[in-house]
């Protein structure tokens, strides 16, 4: 998801394959299952096309550009500044609607079909509006918690080999790069750098089950299959929602969302605090308790439940 991605200065987004953007590999091993992030690279226009003729011997790069730290306010301040009569600064009636104030980041995204965004959720009331193109969101409610099958993984980053060297055909190879954890723990104690990185990430993709935005019959062979590796999403209710240019989606804080877009696609997003005192807050967190219990988790303290 957006919050798994590496964040370095001025990054632009780069995966192998669309698929690799949204989904585990199939060939991976259950067991051995990571959550794959991007590779992130400083680069101007001549960069993008070098990267993309150099990996796409291999296979056509997909390129992402999904900042998530306020660019247009901050990095792209005087893009921000100079179209003030295009991109509002805020919405006084968001912020009369959702009572935390002005927006705390404003982003620019800009991606084509390839990427995709997996399924996840975040802690903002979200605007979303579409410059040009049309963005794809397929939503599933806070409710639908316990059905979407999330789950703790170690996670690594996708890097295309030319940076190792190794060689012109060996440099073309992607491979991925396992993350450790060097985060601080609650006694301010920072790890070794030894122990795997893991993230919370919901492995299915359940895009797959839709046809038209309903739900395939489960008849269906593929679809039949596909419950049975992940049978609790039978009972989540997805709907896909098209964001076309000139439209604006309103993305309540906690909803469930996979993102991509059906052609080059330019949009601006607006995240607004949500209020953590809600009673919304306190039932999801219920229903993430709950569905960790009911597939045997633990609740940090190395105890399964």
């Amino acid at each position: 998801g957006e919050e798994e991605s590496v964040r370095d200065e001025d990054g632009m987004e780069v995966f192998p394959s669309a698929a690799a953007a949204a989904a585990l590999d199939d060939k991976v091993e259950r067991a051995n299952a990571d959550a794959r992030r991007p590779e992130e690279e400083k680069m101007d226009e001549k960069g993008v096309h070098s990267r993309d003729r150099r990996c796409r011997r291999r296979r056509p790069p997909v390129l992402y550009y999904s900042r998530q730290n306020d660019c247009l306010r901050t990095e792209l301040s005087p893009l921000f500044r100079s179209a003030s009569s295009l991109i509002p600064r805020t919405f006084p009636w968001a912020e009369r609607a959702f009572g935390t104030g002005p927006p705390d980041a404003v982003n620019l995204w800009v991606g084509d079909e390839r990427a995709v965004s997996g399924m996840h959720k975040d802690h903002y009331e979200n605007l979303f509006y579409v410059a040009s193109g049309e963005k794809v969101f397929t939503l599933c409610p806070p409710g639908d918690a316990p059905f979407l099958h999330e789950d703790e993984f170690e996670s690594g980053t996708f890097r295309c080999g030319s940076k190792g060297g190794g060689g012109e055909e060996g440099g073309d190879a992607w491979s991925v790069i396992p993350d450790y954890d060097n985060d601080e723990d609650e006694g301010g104690r920072r790890g070794s750098g030894d122990r795997p990185a893991k993230v919370r990430w919901i492995e299915p993709d359940i895009d797959r089950l839709l046809d038209d935005g309903d739900f395939e019959d489960a008849g269906d062979q593929e679809s039949a299959s596909y419950l049975r590796r992940f049978p609790l999403l039978r009972h989540a209710h997805p709907t896909r929602v098209y964001v076309r240019e000139g439209d604006l989606l309103y993305l309540p804080a906690l909803w469930f969302h996979r993102v991509t877009q059906t052609t080059e696609t330019v949009g601006i997003n607006y995240w607004f605090d949500m209020k953590f005192d809600s009673p919304g807050w306190c039932y999801f967190n219920f229903l993430q308790n709950l569905h960790v219990r009911s597939n045997g988790g633990s609740d940090g303290d190395g105890q399964s439940r």
